[in-house]
């Protein structure tokens, strides 16, 4: 089998199961350990949402596309962000989404910095340590999320809005599943209150990655994050 009908093989089971799970949840391909000829092939298959979690492979992968005139893919940026790489990410040609907002020292350089982005509108999710786990990054409580989503309703522009918020399961457990639905269920929770609080009733939830996407369907999520299952080099089924 090559390359080419193993990917379509798995993006076509992939697809068919999420449709039977849901018709709302959209899901990244997460591209971080794939050569770009990988996602050429996904590309041709009709994906065009791509996850990257190092700002570096991202931009040259992206500029791969743009050399092609491929400008209709959706490239999200999802790793932990380090302030000497802010710039180098707004450049980045068709970034539409970043999903590891985890601190307000950040948000608040991304904001000041909007007229470093290239592109017409880029989408906000606020990371929120739902585990409490310290290798982790991101909001710890309510409270300090709320504080960050304040100082963005006053400082915003135009251009960056705020999509919505984004979290991880559990690293470290032997129920896996269980202790991610905990951190699912609070992610929601933290989405009720800031609509009750903010009015911000069209936030998305961005959680679930291939070992526990089902749960994160089943708890309301709206992008997950998956790349073992479609990308992995050998076909184990």
């Amino acid at each position: 089998m090559t390359r080419e009908e193993l990917l379509e093989k798995r993006f076509k089971e992939f697809n068919s199961k999420l449709k039977e799970k849901t018709n709302k949840t959209q899901f990244i391909a997460v591209t971080k350990y794939s050569p770009v000829d990988d996602i050429f092939i996904s590309y041709d298959l009709g994906h065009r949402d791509f996850g990257e979690n190092r700002v570096l492979d991202l931009q040259e992968k992206a500029l791969e596309f743009e050399k092609k005139g491929l400008d209709d893919v959706h490239w999200h940026f999802i790793g932990h962000l380090q302030s000497n790489k802010i710039n180098r990410l707004l450049k980045i040609p068709n970034l539409k989404f970043i999903h590891s907002i985890d601190s307000l020292s950040l948000l608040e350089q991304i904001l000041a910095k909007e007229d470093q982005y290239r592109g017409e509108r880029l989408g906000l999710f606020l990371q929120v340590n739902t585990s409490a786990e310290e290798q982790k990054q991101g909001f710890s409580t309510y409270d300090s999320l709320a504080g960050a989503v304040n100082h963005f309703l006053d400082e915003h522009g135009k251009r960056i809005y705020l999509k919505g918020l984004m979290t991880m399961g559990k690293i470290r457990t032997s129920d896996i599943e269980g202790e991610a639905r905990e951190c699912f269920k609070k992610l929601h929770r933290f989405k009720e209150r800031l609509a009750d609080d903010f009015g911000m009733t069209d936030l998305c939830l961005s959680m679930g990655m291939s070992g526990d996407y089902e749960v994160a369907i089943e708890e309301g999520s709206d992008f997950i994050r998956v790349g073992s299952a479609l990308y992995k080099s050998e076909d184990h089924s």
